[in-house]
Protein backbone atom coordinates (compact mmCIF):
# COMPACT_ATOMS: atom_id res chain seq x y z
CA UNK A 1 0.00 0.00 0.00
CA UNK A 2 2.60 2.64 0.73
CA UNK A 3 4.61 1.82 -2.90
CA UNK A 4 1.29 2.03 -4.07
CA UNK A 5 0.72 5.94 -3.11
CA UNK A 6 3.89 6.55 -3.41
CA UNK A 7 3.68 5.82 -7.48
CA UNK A 8 -0.06 7.54 -7.56
CA UNK A 9 1.26 10.64 -6.14
CA UNK A 10 4.47 10.35 -8.45
CA UNK A 11 2.26 9.99 -11.36
CA UNK A 12 0.23 12.77 -10.53
CA UNK A 13 2.92 15.35 -10.09
CA UNK A 14 4.40 14.29 -13.32
CA UNK A 15 1.84 13.26 -15.51
CA UNK A 16 2.14 12.05 -19.29
CA UNK A 17 0.91 13.93 -21.80
CA UNK A 18 0.87 11.11 -24.32
CA UNK A 19 -2.52 11.18 -26.55
CA UNK A 20 -2.98 7.46 -26.23
CA UNK A 21 -4.86 7.23 -22.92
CA UNK A 22 -3.90 3.29 -22.40
CA UNK A 23 -0.52 4.37 -22.95
CA UNK A 24 -0.49 7.58 -20.78
CA UNK A 25 -2.37 5.48 -17.92
CA UNK A 26 0.33 2.82 -18.02
CA UNK A 27 3.68 5.39 -18.53
CA UNK A 28 5.10 5.80 -14.99
CA UNK A 29 8.08 7.72 -16.17
CA UNK A 30 6.71 10.51 -18.12
CA UNK A 31 9.07 13.32 -20.28
CA UNK A 32 8.36 16.01 -17.15
CA UNK A 33 9.36 12.75 -14.79
CA UNK A 34 12.60 11.91 -16.93
CA UNK A 35 13.27 15.85 -16.90
CA UNK A 36 12.91 16.30 -13.32
CA UNK A 37 15.75 13.34 -13.13
CA UNK A 38 17.93 14.74 -15.36
CA UNK A 39 18.00 18.12 -13.55
CA UNK A 40 18.28 16.41 -10.31
CA UNK A 41 20.85 14.27 -11.34
CA UNK A 42 22.96 16.66 -12.99
CA UNK A 43 22.84 19.11 -10.08
CA UNK A 44 24.29 16.69 -7.48
CA UNK A 45 27.61 15.09 -7.73
CA UNK A 46 27.52 11.32 -8.91
CA UNK A 47 27.09 9.71 -4.98
CA UNK A 48 24.97 12.26 -4.36
CA UNK A 49 22.77 11.57 -7.64
CA UNK A 50 22.38 8.33 -6.39
CA UNK A 51 21.55 8.61 -2.96
CA UNK A 52 18.88 11.10 -4.55
CA UNK A 53 17.49 8.44 -7.06
CA UNK A 54 17.66 5.42 -4.37
CA UNK A 55 15.59 7.46 -1.96
CA UNK A 56 13.39 9.93 -3.66
CA UNK A 57 12.30 8.14 -7.39
CA UNK A 58 13.24 4.21 -7.42
CA UNK A 59 11.15 3.29 -4.71
CA UNK A 60 8.29 4.87 -6.42
CA UNK A 61 8.20 2.75 -9.30
CA UNK A 62 6.84 -0.36 -9.61
CA UNK A 63 9.35 -3.10 -9.08
CA UNK A 64 8.29 -5.51 -12.03
CA UNK A 65 8.42 -2.07 -14.42
CA UNK A 66 11.91 -1.96 -17.06
CA UNK A 67 11.91 1.51 -15.00
CA UNK A 68 12.66 -0.05 -12.16
CA UNK A 69 15.45 -2.09 -13.33
CA UNK A 70 16.67 0.80 -15.62
CA UNK A 71 17.03 3.00 -12.37
CA UNK A 72 18.63 0.54 -10.38
CA UNK A 73 21.22 -0.05 -12.68
CA UNK A 74 21.59 3.88 -12.96
CA UNK A 75 22.25 4.18 -9.31
CA UNK A 76 24.69 1.35 -9.00
CA UNK A 77 26.60 2.67 -11.87
CA UNK A 78 26.69 6.87 -10.74
CA UNK A 79 27.71 5.03 -7.35
CA UNK A 80 30.62 2.72 -8.83
CA UNK A 81 31.93 5.42 -11.21
CA UNK A 82 30.80 2.39 -13.93
CA UNK A 83 30.41 4.30 -17.23
CA UNK A 84 31.03 1.10 -19.15
CA UNK A 85 27.63 0.94 -21.44
CA UNK A 86 27.69 4.64 -22.74
CA UNK A 87 28.50 3.41 -26.42
CA UNK A 88 25.58 1.96 -28.41
CA UNK A 89 26.85 -1.34 -29.98
CA UNK A 90 23.87 -3.03 -30.66
CA UNK A 91 24.60 -1.90 -34.31
CA UNK A 92 21.79 -2.64 -36.91
CA UNK A 93 20.89 -5.54 -39.55
CA UNK A 94 22.19 -4.26 -42.43
CA UNK A 95 25.27 -2.67 -40.69
CA UNK A 96 26.14 -4.43 -37.29
CA UNK A 97 29.64 -2.82 -37.13
CA UNK A 98 27.92 0.35 -35.56
CA UNK A 99 28.92 2.50 -32.93
CA UNK A 100 26.46 5.30 -31.24
CA UNK A 101 27.25 7.96 -28.68
CA UNK A 102 24.07 10.72 -27.23
CA UNK A 103 23.92 12.74 -24.16
CA UNK A 104 20.67 14.81 -22.59
CA UNK A 105 19.29 16.44 -25.09
CA UNK A 106 18.23 19.84 -24.41
CA UNK A 107 20.75 19.88 -21.60
CA UNK A 108 23.98 19.30 -23.42
CA UNK A 109 22.81 21.83 -26.71
CA UNK A 110 24.10 25.27 -26.37
CA UNK A 111 23.23 25.77 -30.14
CA UNK A 112 20.11 24.71 -30.07
CA UNK A 113 16.95 27.11 -31.26
CA UNK A 114 13.73 26.39 -32.41
CA UNK A 115 14.77 22.74 -33.15
CA UNK A 116 13.74 22.32 -29.24
CA UNK A 117 10.45 22.66 -30.36
CA UNK A 118 10.31 19.55 -32.36
CA UNK A 119 13.55 17.70 -31.13
CA UNK A 120 12.75 13.97 -31.99
CA UNK A 121 15.17 12.85 -29.48
CA UNK A 122 12.94 13.42 -26.44
CA UNK A 123 11.00 10.72 -27.93
CA UNK A 124 13.64 8.08 -26.82
CA UNK A 125 12.80 8.83 -23.25
CA UNK A 126 10.10 6.52 -23.41
CA UNK A 127 12.74 3.46 -23.35
CA UNK A 128 14.30 3.19 -19.87
CA UNK A 129 17.68 2.07 -21.47
CA UNK A 130 18.00 5.38 -23.70
CA UNK A 131 16.99 7.40 -21.04
CA UNK A 132 19.52 5.85 -18.79
CA UNK A 133 22.54 5.97 -21.26
CA UNK A 134 21.88 9.90 -22.03
CA UNK A 135 22.12 10.51 -18.02
CA UNK A 136 25.42 8.29 -17.82
CA UNK A 137 26.63 9.71 -20.66
CA UNK A 138 26.32 13.20 -19.43
CA UNK A 139 27.64 12.64 -16.20
CA UNK A 140 30.15 10.36 -17.56
CA UNK A 141 31.43 13.37 -19.96
CA UNK A 142 31.25 16.00 -17.14
CA UNK A 143 33.03 13.85 -14.42
CA UNK A 144 34.87 10.46 -16.28
CA UNK A 145 36.15 11.84 -19.19
CA UNK A 146 39.15 9.73 -19.16
CA UNK A 147 36.64 6.65 -18.91
CA UNK A 148 34.68 7.54 -21.46
CA UNK A 149 37.69 7.68 -23.95
CA UNK A 150 39.35 4.69 -22.97
CA UNK A 151 35.95 3.63 -24.09
CA UNK A 152 36.56 5.28 -27.49
CA UNK A 153 39.83 4.09 -28.12
CA UNK A 154 38.77 0.03 -27.23
CA UNK A 155 36.11 0.73 -30.28
CA UNK A 156 36.33 -2.09 -32.84
CA UNK A 157 38.60 -1.79 -35.95
CA UNK A 158 36.85 0.27 -39.11
CA UNK A 159 33.63 0.77 -37.89
CA UNK A 160 31.20 3.40 -38.60
CA UNK A 161 30.61 6.33 -35.42
CA UNK A 162 27.98 8.71 -34.61
CA UNK A 163 29.02 11.08 -31.87
CA UNK A 164 25.66 12.58 -30.81
CA UNK A 165 23.12 10.96 -31.81
CA UNK A 166 21.11 12.73 -29.22
CA UNK A 167 22.90 15.66 -27.09
CA UNK A 168 24.98 17.68 -28.74
CA UNK A 169 28.71 19.23 -28.20
CA UNK A 170 28.45 21.55 -24.95
CA UNK A 171 31.85 22.96 -25.18
CA UNK A 172 35.12 23.82 -27.21
CA UNK A 173 36.79 21.59 -24.59
CA UNK A 174 34.58 18.60 -24.92
CA UNK A 175 34.57 19.41 -28.70
CA UNK A 176 38.38 18.90 -28.57
CA UNK A 177 38.90 16.08 -26.22
CA UNK A 178 36.14 13.91 -29.56
CA UNK A 179 38.23 15.45 -32.24
CA UNK A 180 41.46 14.47 -30.81
CA UNK A 181 39.81 10.81 -30.07
CA UNK A 182 39.13 10.89 -33.81
CA UNK A 183 42.30 11.54 -34.87
CA UNK A 184 43.84 9.04 -32.60
CA UNK A 185 41.65 6.54 -34.49
CA UNK A 186 42.12 6.95 -37.76
CA UNK A 187 40.43 3.41 -39.11
CA UNK A 188 36.98 4.86 -37.71
CA UNK A 189 34.64 6.67 -39.60
CA UNK A 190 33.31 8.90 -37.88
CA UNK A 191 29.87 11.28 -38.29
CA UNK A 192 27.99 13.34 -36.79
CA UNK A 193 25.56 16.38 -36.75
CA UNK A 194 25.95 19.87 -34.55
CA UNK A 195 23.90 22.89 -34.08
CA UNK A 196 26.95 23.79 -31.76
CA UNK A 197 28.93 25.57 -34.99
CA UNK A 198 30.58 28.64 -32.90
CA UNK A 199 32.16 25.72 -31.25
CA UNK A 200 33.71 24.35 -34.31
CA UNK A 201 34.48 28.49 -35.84
CA UNK A 202 36.54 29.10 -32.24
CA UNK A 203 38.40 25.90 -32.63
CA UNK A 204 39.09 26.66 -36.19
CA UNK A 205 40.51 30.14 -35.41
CA UNK A 206 42.18 28.41 -32.67
CA UNK A 207 44.81 26.92 -35.36
CA UNK A 208 43.13 23.64 -34.69
CA UNK A 209 43.75 20.75 -37.23
CA UNK A 210 40.52 19.17 -37.87
CA UNK A 211 40.85 15.23 -38.58
CA UNK A 212 40.22 13.21 -41.85
CA UNK A 213 37.72 10.85 -40.42
CA UNK A 214 35.61 12.89 -39.30
CA UNK A 215 32.29 14.11 -41.25
CA UNK A 216 30.00 17.05 -40.16
CA UNK A 217 26.32 17.67 -41.41
CA UNK A 218 24.77 21.30 -40.15
CA UNK A 219 21.92 20.67 -38.24
CA UNK A 220 18.92 22.86 -38.54
CA UNK A 221 17.39 24.67 -35.89
CA UNK A 222 21.02 26.19 -34.63
CA UNK A 223 20.58 29.72 -33.07
CA UNK A 224 24.17 30.34 -35.27
CA UNK A 225 22.27 29.53 -38.47
CA UNK A 226 22.35 33.17 -40.26
CA UNK A 227 25.43 34.17 -38.31
CA UNK A 228 28.13 31.27 -38.99
CA UNK A 229 27.12 29.05 -41.76
CA UNK A 230 29.56 30.30 -44.58
CA UNK A 231 32.14 30.73 -42.10
CA UNK A 232 31.54 26.92 -40.52
CA UNK A 233 31.10 25.52 -44.23
CA UNK A 234 34.73 26.81 -45.24
CA UNK A 235 36.29 24.91 -42.41
CA UNK A 236 39.21 22.59 -44.26
CA UNK A 237 40.52 19.05 -42.31
CA UNK A 238 43.70 17.65 -42.68
CA UNK A 239 43.27 15.58 -45.96
CA UNK A 240 42.57 19.20 -47.36
CA UNK A 241 38.54 18.51 -47.55
CA UNK A 242 35.48 20.65 -46.19
CA UNK A 243 34.58 19.70 -42.45
CA UNK A 244 31.24 20.29 -43.70
CA UNK A 245 29.04 17.32 -45.48
CA UNK A 246 25.98 19.58 -46.15
CA UNK A 247 23.00 20.46 -44.40
CA UNK A 248 20.50 17.99 -42.37
CA UNK A 249 17.23 19.69 -41.92
CA UNK A 250 13.18 19.18 -40.60
CA UNK A 251 10.90 20.48 -42.90
CA UNK A 252 7.01 20.97 -42.42
CA UNK A 253 4.87 18.35 -44.23
CA UNK A 254 1.18 18.46 -44.74
CA UNK A 255 0.47 14.95 -43.07
CA UNK A 256 -3.33 14.36 -44.21
CA UNK A 257 -4.02 12.59 -48.06
CA UNK A 258 -6.39 13.67 -50.50
CA UNK A 259 -8.35 10.38 -49.25
CA UNK A 260 -8.39 11.83 -45.99
CA UNK A 261 -5.90 9.22 -44.47
CA UNK A 262 -3.27 10.52 -42.93
CA UNK A 263 0.48 9.87 -43.01
CA UNK A 264 2.10 7.71 -40.17
CA UNK A 265 4.38 9.65 -37.69
CA UNK A 266 7.12 8.35 -35.90
CA UNK A 267 8.95 5.48 -37.62
CA UNK A 268 6.23 4.03 -39.34
CA UNK A 269 6.57 7.47 -41.61
CA UNK A 270 9.68 6.13 -43.14
CA UNK A 271 7.84 2.96 -45.03
CA UNK A 272 4.89 5.54 -46.90
CA UNK A 273 6.01 6.90 -50.50
CA UNK A 274 3.37 9.98 -50.00
CA UNK A 275 5.91 11.31 -47.08
CA UNK A 276 9.22 11.40 -48.71
CA UNK A 277 7.49 12.79 -51.74
CA UNK A 278 5.91 15.38 -49.69
CA UNK A 279 9.15 15.80 -47.70
CA UNK A 280 10.90 16.16 -51.06
CA UNK A 281 8.47 18.75 -52.32
CA UNK A 282 8.97 21.00 -48.90
CA UNK A 283 12.71 21.36 -48.93
CA UNK A 284 12.23 22.65 -52.68
CA UNK A 285 10.18 24.87 -51.66
CA UNK A 286 12.56 26.09 -48.52
CA UNK A 287 15.74 25.29 -50.10
CA UNK A 288 15.43 26.02 -53.21
CA UNK A 289 16.53 22.24 -54.31
CA UNK A 290 15.79 18.84 -53.93
CA UNK A 291 16.35 16.63 -50.99
CA UNK A 292 17.33 12.89 -50.19
CA UNK A 293 14.54 11.57 -47.71
CA UNK A 294 15.90 10.18 -44.98
CA UNK A 295 15.13 6.55 -44.68
CA UNK A 296 14.83 6.48 -40.83
CA UNK A 297 17.83 4.16 -40.46
CA UNK A 298 21.09 4.85 -40.44
CA UNK A 299 21.50 1.20 -42.16
CA UNK A 300 19.51 1.93 -45.04
CA UNK A 301 21.15 4.64 -47.40
CA UNK A 302 23.27 2.34 -49.67
CA UNK A 303 25.07 -0.79 -49.34
CA UNK A 304 26.65 -0.23 -46.02
CA UNK A 305 27.10 3.74 -45.82
CA UNK A 306 25.70 6.56 -44.70
CA UNK A 307 24.99 9.71 -46.89
CA UNK A 308 25.13 11.54 -43.84
CA UNK A 309 28.89 10.21 -43.12
CA UNK A 310 29.94 10.51 -46.81
CA UNK A 311 32.19 13.48 -47.32
CA UNK A 312 31.02 13.26 -50.92
CA UNK A 313 27.64 12.97 -50.87
CA UNK A 314 27.10 16.89 -50.74
CA UNK A 315 23.25 16.62 -51.19
CA UNK A 316 20.82 18.68 -48.66
CA UNK A 317 19.20 15.56 -46.62
CA UNK A 318 15.66 16.23 -45.38
CA UNK A 319 13.43 14.91 -42.35
CA UNK A 320 9.43 15.77 -42.23
CA UNK A 321 7.85 17.54 -39.47
CA UNK A 322 3.64 16.95 -39.00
Amino acid sequence: MKNATKIEKLKARFPSTNKKRKQAEETIVSRALATHIAENVLSRTPDGAANWLARSIVPAIPLDSEWHNALRRLVNALRSADCSGVFNLHGNVKLPDFAAFSTLPGFTCPGAGACLDFCYSYKAWRYPGAFVRQVLATVAMRNWAPSVAEQFRALPIGIHVRLYVDGDFDSVSTLRFWLDLVRERADLRVYGYSKSWDLFVSLDDSGYRFPSNYVLNLSSGSIHENALRDRISAIVKENGKRLVRGQFVAVGIDGKLDNGARIPRGAERYNSAEYHERVRDSALVAYGQRAFSCPGHCDSCGKGKHVCGNENANVLIAIGIH
